[in-house]
């Protein structure tokens, strides 16, 4: 299905996962973004920045596509003028191997039936509450349902193309799900229950009827004056903090067992462990698994069968430009 008011572009398409969902990148634009007014220089959709094949890419693409960029690498890193030319030439080479990619597609799949379009407008309909949000989607996006049929019939055929040329063509055999399964068998599907806890080991004498009240009453303190952070207590010489440290179930026994039973952020009552008091805050837990092969299988099959389709993306893309007529047009003159 595809995701409204997001865009994706064909090179994310190499690395995500779910990579089908990316297939719309023809049609999905971002809608933070819409203004045509560029640098005084009029309709951002009249300024020419790059041919493809004679095919043209405009100053509107370029600056959604830069903005794209910016926000999903750079989040809240300053722009400066090197990092801006970076990110602008980013964005013109993706937009010139999307354009390859999308005449590629029309070169051996012509047309799309006008009944698959229209399955495909229903498909985005349903993703909204109403019928209103959709034709506000529709009028900020495309301008008009003629404008939504023009991007599908753009970035349907290169749906269809990398279906029928990449992704019939993956094979998976039982035996590569077996192997991948045993190589990543200790790290994804058969661990240990894992428990970390900030520690707070008290020098104070267990038996003294004071030493448990003390106790309670800098754990208490500590939720209640300092955001419940061990961290933030003044520290003195009543006790020493042991920060993020994860518990063996074994030679931690005791702590472990009080730990693994909190809240997230809990503590724990005082515990003697060899004659010493502690109070433990669990700050994480993961629970044991222990999922067979039988389990993981299929979903691990479609794992596999992804990331050689990604390989397969990679290789086409990375020789798409050779042949082909690109010119980039200086702004600056």
């Amino acid at each position: 299905m595809i995701v409204p008011n997001k865009r994706f572009s064909l090179i994310a398409l190499v690395t995500a996962m779910a990579w089908f969902s990316l297939l719309s990148s023809a049609l999905a634009t971002d809608s933070t973004n819409r203004n045509d007014e560029t640098m005084g220089h009029g309709s951002a959709k009249d300024i020419v920045v790059a041919k493809v094949n004679g095919a043209v890419i405009n100053m509107d693409q370029l600056m959604r596509t830069m903005s794209y960029i910016s926000r999903t690498k750079h989040g809240s890193e300053e722009v400066s003028p090197l990092l801006a030319e970076k990110i602008k030439q980013e964005a013109i080479d993706q937009l010139v191997i999307e354009e390859l990619a999308v005449q590629a597609a029309h070169a051996k799949i012509k047309n799309i039936p006008p009944e698959q379009i229209e399955a495909k407008i229903d498909a985005i309909k349903k993703s909204y509450k109403s019928e209103e949000a959709f034709q506000e989607y529709i009028k900020n996006e495309f301008g008009d349902m003629d404008g939504l049929k023009k991007q599908l019939q753009r970035s349907m055929p290169l749906e269809l193309f990398i279906s029928q040329e990449f992704g019939t063509k993956v094979k998976v055999s039982d035996q590569e799900v077996e192997d991948t399964y045993n190589e990543r068998k200790s790290r994804l599907y058969v661990t240990n229950e894992f428990v970390q806890v900030n520690d707070l080991l008290f020098f104070l004498e267990p038996s003294s009827p004071e030493s448990v009240p003390t106790i309670e009453k800098i754990k208490q303190s500590i939720i209640d004056k300092y955001d419940n952070n061990p961290r933030n207590f003044p520290s003195d010489s009543t006790f020493t903090l042991q920060k993020n440290m994860p518990l063996d179930k074994i030679k931690d026994k005791a702590l472990y067992e009080a730990a693994r039973g909190l809240k997230e952020y809990g503590w724990s009552a005082p515990i003697n462990v060899d004659g010493n008091l502690h109070i433990v805050q669990l700050i994480g837990y993961k629970p044991a698994q222990n999922k067979s092969l039988q389990e993981v299988a299929p979903l691990l099959k479609q794992q596999i069968n992804q990331e050689k389709l990604q390989a397969m993306l990679a290789t086409w893309l990375a020789g798409i430009k050779e042949g082909a007529k690109i010119e980039i047009v200086d702004l600056t003159r």
